[in-house]
């Protein structure tokens, strides 16, 4: 038993090398994905910064008087906390739905499950490309030096995309089994954006409210993020948290990939 499960896990851990190995597929789907969404469009794909640019500034101007900062601090906050948000967000609903809105593919087409993983995050990985122009023209405007913290974005980045990975492979395979989750996942989603301090500060928590903030997973891949680009050190707890959310979220996502990986192309 012990050997068919070694066994399982084995072969698990080959289909995610796989699928990566077939970047040049899932490459390429993510970015038709992104194009197809802005067809014909004016401005094409330039719609998702002008989007977030509209968004922020807009909500920017109006929150800035509320939380009684000065805009020159707020909008920065608010546009880099929407633009990783978004992104957290996206890797989990639409990684949910990675097997199911491959469906036609994956029954035709004899390619590793997690291509349609990797394929999700890479679709998410362009529109935070896109956003970031919104990012580099409010460092320009508000004259914010994000310097040396910046570099500190890169390996923030990378466990944000390891999570992405096993969180896709996890939640998808719930999903293509159960597709009640979905719906209940957006449900999920949209209460924790208010209890995630993107538009408020994580201060303003303060006694029991705080658990809001130290026991939101989504705070700390938030802030690992926001504040290098925005020039500050994100904490030692928060490192050691994202870290340990990641060893967790893969320790538990792999077994259950080995056992049911097979059953996907029938659930879907």
């Amino acid at each position: 038993m012990e050997t068919i499960k070694n066994n399982n896990i084995f072969n698990a851990l080959q289909d995610i090398y796989a699928g990566f190995q077939r970047h040049e597929l899932w490459l390429a789907l993510g970015w038709l994905d992104v194009l197809s969404k802005y067809r014909r469009a004016g401005l094409g794909t330039f719609w998702i910064s002008a989007n977030m640019a509209i968004v922020s500034l807009v909500l920017g101007y109006l929150y800035s008087t509320i939380m009684q900062r000065p805009i020159q601090e707020y909008i920065p906050y608010l546009t880099v906390g929407f633009i990783v948000w978004n992104l957290l967000s996206a890797l989990i609903t639409e990684g949910a739905q990675a097997f199911v809105a491959s469906s036609a593919a994956m029954k035709e087409i004899p390619n590793p499950p997690p291509v349609y993983v990797y394929r999700v995050v890479w679709r998410n990985i362009i529109i935070f490309s896109y956003n970031l122009i919104v990012y580099v023209l409010l460092i320009l405007a508000f004259q914010i030096n994000p310097f040396p913290t910046i570099f500190l974005a890169i390996p923030a980045f990378m466990l944000i995309v390891l999570n992405g990975i096993w969180i896709g492979l996890l939640l998808g395979l719930i999903n293509a089994k159960f597709r009640d989750m979905f719906h209940m996942l957006n449900n999920i989603i949209r209460l924790t954006f208010f209890v995630t301090p993107v538009l408020w500060y994580p201060e303003l928590a303060q006694g029991i409210r705080g658990l809001f903030v130290s026991l939101n997973p989504f705070y700390y891949f938030i802030e690992i993020l926001r504040a290098p680009l925005l020039g500050s050190y994100p904490s030692i707890q928060i490192w050691l948290v994202t870290f340990a959310i990641t060893l967790l979220g893969w320790t538990i996502t792999i077994p259950i990939y080995a056992r049911w990986r097979t059953k996907i192309p029938y659930w879907v």
